[in-house]
């Protein structure tokens, strides 16, 4: 869930405390998800990827240890220090950019652009969405890909069991963190709902006093399968050529419990195919 735009950024000014949060995926059988999607759709050999809302790279770093040149854009500038000390400490090469996925540039061209964890969900209204596709967009070289991940829409309104989580607590050797997430208020009109994130981390720090909990909240956009796709045509440079219920396995966006998330694969079009180039 790394951040675009949210009401607070405190959270992501201690990006070690989220990281140990949401330490629970599987970066390595999500990028090798991510590279067989490539693959499908056209891509069978990745060489460069962009990440939007790149957060600790995480992804990055594990696609750079590939020998794939990557490009990570976030506007945390606490989380972008954070990513480069990793990086450091892997002994990889990732570039970042500071900025916001609505409004950037580079001269970079990428095989593969990325936007994951939710973190397009920031984009609330119509106009913002349809502005960060055409930034990507203007990176991706013909022929390139975008992925999209998103809550699984049956999380809004709790159609069967529940497909995530509130509480959990994750630990690394020094520290362990509680966090709680909850998805409240939904606005069927404007199609948001708020979004909370809790932080509690459980042992004292160094000097002796408990760090007190982070929290957090943020109006998000929620995605349905039908109104991504109004604003992919609306961007006039990607066409959807698939949909995904999950990342590690490549099953179908369907309402199993097996799908709990919601992935859209974008293709970019050729030059002058659509609006917005």
């Amino acid at each position: 869930m790394a951040r675009e735009r949210s009401d607070s950024s405190e959270l992501y000014r201690a990006p070690r405390l989220y990281d140990i949060a949401f330490g629970f995926r599987d970066i390595e059988a999500e990028c090798r998800g991510l590279l067989r999607l490539a693959a499908r759709h056209g891509v069978p050999r990745v060489r460069s990827v962009l990440e939007l809302a790149c957060g600790p790279a995480h992804h990055l770093r594990t696609f750079a240890a590939r020998g794939i040149r990557c490009h990570g854009i976030d506007l945390s500038a606490d989380m972008l220090a954070y990513a480069r000390r990793l990086c450091r400490r892997d002994r990889v090469a990732v570039t970042f950019q500071r900025a916001d996925m609505r409004h950037f540039s580079t001269r970079r061209r990428c095989d593969l652009a990325i936007c994951l964890f939710d973190s397009y969900a920031h984009c609330v209204t119509d106009e913002d969405a349809v502005a960060a596709l055409r930034c990507a967009g203007r990176t991706l070289r013909p022929g390139g890909l975008m992925v999209v991940e998103f809550t699984h829409p049956a999380e809004y309104f709790r159609r069967g069991s529940a497909r995530t989580v509130e509480r959990w607590t994750q630990r690394d050797a020094r520290l362990a963190v509680r966090a709680t997430f909850r998805l409240t208020r939904p606005d069927p009109i404007d199609e948001t709902i708020l979004a909370s994130l809790t932080l509690r981390p459980m042992i004292a720090g160094r000097n002796g006093a408990a760090p007190r909990p982070l929290k957090m909240r943020w109006r998000q956009r929620m995605w349905l399968r039908g109104s991504f796709a109004n604003v992919v045509a609306a961007s006039g440079c990607f066409e959807i050529v698939g949909w995904y219920g999950d990342l590690d396995r490549l099953v179908p966006l369907d309402m199993r419990a097996q799908a709990w998330r919601m992935l859209a694969v974008l293709r970019k079009l050729p030059r002058g195919a659509g609006k917005g180039r």
